[in-house]
């Protein structure tokens, strides 16, 4: 009895404890609003993982563009001010990104704390995936590789070759190919990617339950799936020699990871496994949107097949790729793309006390607003890109939106280059943004060059629940269409390779 009533009691303490400093947490004038939440610790943590966008976009009608929720013991600063607010965190050197992005990783990708917490060496790697992606003769391999291999998946020698009317789910057909692609245009021929790209497929089902930190117990196939991967990825960098094959941004990495104190292969494993991360899981997503939304609405897809056959000079033999990258339409459906089901999340974390100028809900109410050092602050897209202030019609896709006599009208509030930021901003911006174009067009002009692709049923919607900051939104179900090669390519098959 005595056990049962000092339990009783320990149990009522704590929870006169939780309420009381409930109570209790309060936001200076100078900070942002705190908004509580209706549970004690807990706060709004189980609205946050149960419908995230409607929670903060109904806390920003309500409390304007700046707000910090309680959540689990933790207050997460939301930001959504592109008016001034955006731009200066992207800019402060006291805002971390890699001190935000440590906390998490060893959790998502198997690090060692030891690696985890050399911000030297994260910055370096950082720095070297920079300096290759966003140089065109540096990526080169990566860029030729994609190419020849993507073709190779579709061409008259595969699978493909005899479609007449055949049903396929678009998206298993985006994935597998833009994944076997990428794979071998990374860490080339010698890499088992078919060893990888179920389990890495699991892992990516399971991922909201490792960014909100599950107990293993609950989240054992997810944590089997990353073992796999992590083990394929740690036996690929224990041989020099397949190494050496490699892409030149593969083989830069690793030299910097060897360079180091931290040069484990479950490390040098770890890292590759977050760039998968960063890229496939958003690069195909991307492809598939861009692809299935396109052929979706026929007239459009008639436009795109006209711009596909005008850049090929037939005097090169081959596509201008410069060209397609730079259209203004496929630019404009790109954008679009990464406008709706763009999903990532910035975010730093505040190393100093630091103040911001603000508008919560106009350029009119600015004011210098505290953010206290060891706080975070999320911006999330989805409430800036869904706003139908700006853009008209937010929740439909509408591929010309972008483009420049729409200015105004499917896009208003003057420049948008401050109210869409699906890259994120400043010195960690995604470095692999302009290979994400490369591969979405890739995709697009080697398909519809040589398959005419008729839709079967309605275009899926996003899959929004439990995928908050989780990377790009997929399909919530399968899209099936109808597969059949085209007798009369687009080009002579011949530019194709």
């Amino acid at each position: 009895m005595f056990i049962l009533e000092f339990f009783a009691t320990a149990i009522a303490v704590a929870g006169g404890c939780l309420i009381l400093q409930h109570i209790l947490l309060s936001a200076t004038q100078d900070e942002p609003p705190l908004v509580k939440g209706p549970l004690p610790f807990l706060g709004y943590a189980l609205a946050f993982i149960r419908n995230p966008q409607t929670l903060l976009i109904g806390l920003q009608e309500k409390y304007g563009r700046v707000f910090t929720i309680y959540m689990g013991g933790d207050r997460v600063t939301v930001l959504t001010d592109t008016t001034f607010g955006i731009p200066q965190a992207f800019s402060k050197r006291s805002l971390s990104f890699l001190h935000f992005q440590k906390s998490h990783s060893q959790t998502l990708f198997g690090y060692t704390k030891s690696f985890a917490m050399n911000l030297e060496l994260q910055k370096k790697l950082v720095q070297k995936v920079i300096s290759v992606l966003g140089s065109k003769p540096l990526s080169a391999d990566i860029t030729e590789t994609l190419k020849t291999t993507y073709l190779s998946l579709i061409d008259d020698s595969s699978r493909y070759a005899t479609c007449e009317g055949e049903v396929i789910d678009l998206y298993d057909y985006c994935r597998y190919n833009m994944f076997y692609a990428s794979a071998r245009a990374f860490f080339g021929p010698d890499f088992s990617v078919d060893k990888i790209y179920r389990p890495f497929g699991l892992f990516e089902h399971h991922f909201p339950k490792f960014a909100r930190k599950y107990p293993r117990f609950l989240n054992r196939e997810g944590y089997r799936a990353q073992k796999e991967v992590l083990n394929e990825l740690g036996y690929f960098f224990m041989d020099p020699s397949r190494v050496a094959k490699a892409s030149l941004l593969v083989r830069s990495v690793y030299d910097t990871c060897m360079g180091s104190n931290n040069k484990s292969s479950a490390d040098i494993a770890g890292y590759f496994f977050s760039l998968l991360v960063g890229s496939k899981s958003n690069s195909v997503p991307g492809a598939f949107w861009v692809l299935s939304n396109i052929v979706a609405d026929a007239e459009l897809k008639a436009e795109i097949e006209e711009i596909i056959a005008k850049h090929y000079p037939a005097e090169t033999g081959e596509f201008d790729w410069t060209a397609l990258l730079q259209d203004p339409l496929i630019t404009s459906c790109f954008k679009e793309t990464m406008r709706l089901n763009g999903n990532l999340l910035p975010a730093r974390k505040v190393m100093e006390d630091i103040t911001l100028k603000v508008a919560s809900r106009s350029k009119d109410d600015a004011r210098d607003v505290l953010f206290r050092k060891g706080s975070s602050i999320v911006m999330p897209p989805n409430v800036i890109h869904w706003n139908p202030d700006v853009y008209p019609d937010p929740m439909k896709w509408i591929g010309k939106r972008f483009l420049e006599e729409n200015q105004g009208v499917l896009i208003q509030g003057g420049s948008t280059e401050r109210a869409y930021i699906p890259w994120g901003g400043g010195a960690h911006m995604c470095p692999g943004r302009h290979l994400a174009l490369f591969e979405a067009v890739i995709q697009l002009v080697y398909t519809l060059a040589l398959f005419d692709i008729e839709p079967i049923e309605p275009l899926p919607a996003p899959l929004l629940e439990g995928r908050h900051i989780t990377g790009m939104l997929r399909p919530e179900k399968s899209y099936r269409v109808k597969f059949t090669r085209r007798r009369m390519p687009l080009v002579p098959v011949s530019a194709l390779r």
